[in-house]
């Protein structure tokens, strides 16, 4: 029973579980040419993706998620967008759909196991430097990086403005999530 709180515990504190869980399962089906792939190009399939994340988008810069929700949602709908609509537009084989979600999933878990886990032990020195950052990139909120990364799914000819703004979002939502634990602590 032990085992089985401290495994849940583990997953929901990680950075967007879910998404990590998402990126490994693309990886997977886009290793083995799955049969399940051509389904995820179909058009309503795609856009119900894209419009999804801007549901999550929309509720969470409204408040009414927890941002480590949101941002999972938000993050897992629009990999499955991404896919749908880019993938057509690419040659088969084409390695960005092989590398980029393993790439979000190492990301992610990195951010999580470098400094999320390690935020509680921050000295004074290090919370108050990344409280300015935080002040300082306030005008680069979540909900706008988000924004951000939603309008960058329009323009697959920019083959790297939708992963460098993915990378960006989960870089803000690592800092956002360091910051409640640290508020959270006496």
């Amino acid at each position: 029973m032990l085992r089985y709180k401290l495994a849940i515990y583990i997953f929901l504190n990680i950075l967007m579980p879910i998404f990590i869980v998402c990126c490994l399962l693309l990886t997977t089906l886009v290793q083995t040419a799955s049969a399940y792939l051509p389904f995820l190009n179909i058009e309503m399939v795609w856009q119900a993706g894209a419009f999804m994340a801007g549901l999550f988008l929309l509720v969470g810069c409204l408040k009414k998620l927890p941002g480590s929700i949101w941002h999972d949602g938000f993050a897992c709908c629009l990999l499955w967008a991404w896919y749908g609509y880019w993938e057509p537009q690419f040659s088969k084989g084409s390695p960005m759909f092989h590398i980029f979600p393993i790439y979000y999933a190492i990301l992610c878990l990195w951010m999580w196991w470098g400094v999320i886990q390690k935020s509680a032990q921050l000295d004074a020195d290090s919370r108050e430097a990344l409280r300015y950052l935080q002040k300082y990139l306030s005008r680069f909120d979540s909900c706008m990086v988000a924004s951000g990364v939603l309008i960058s799914l329009a323009f697959p000819e920019h083959y790297l403005l939708y992963p460098i703004t993915m990378t960006l979002f989960i870089v803000r939502s690592t800092m956002q999530r360091c910051l409640e634990i640290i508020d959270s602590q006496p």
